[in-house]
């Protein structure tokens, strides 16, 4: 009976550690491959504005599949971003993230 127990266990953690490795893949390739129109991706637009930083994920509502994306940099502003894994949506955490989302232009709706 123990061993089932220890079984279950570990199936459970490495589970969960395949779902969260998935969720910090999707959420900074989500965010940094967010484009709008033919211009710049998102992640181009902030490395070019503060070059030399990093990206860092950070799951922050595990049960609602919520990706915190930052960008890390020695110099200028930190942009952080939210990412949300099962509605496919990006949020701005902070104001140099809020910013840089409003100077996108508009997307372009699809003829019909």
């Amino acid at each position: 009976m123990l061993v089932v127990l220890v079984g279950a266990i570990a199936t459970a953690v490495i589970l969960q550690g395949a779902f969260d490795a998935s969720d910090h893949q999707k959420a900074e390739r989500a965010v940094r491959g967010y484009r709008v129109g033919d211009g710049p991706t998102l992640g181009e637009r902030v490395e070019r504005e503060t070059p030399g930083g990093g990206w860092a994920t950070e799951i922050t509502h595990g049960c609602r599949g919520i990706v915190e994306v930052t960008y890390l940099t020695q110099a200028g502003p930190r942009y952080v971003f939210e990412y949300d894994v099962p509605a496919h949506a990006i949020h701005p955490c902070n104001e140099a993230a809020r910013k840089l989302l409003a100077a996108l232009p508009p997307p372009s709706r699809p003829s019909r």
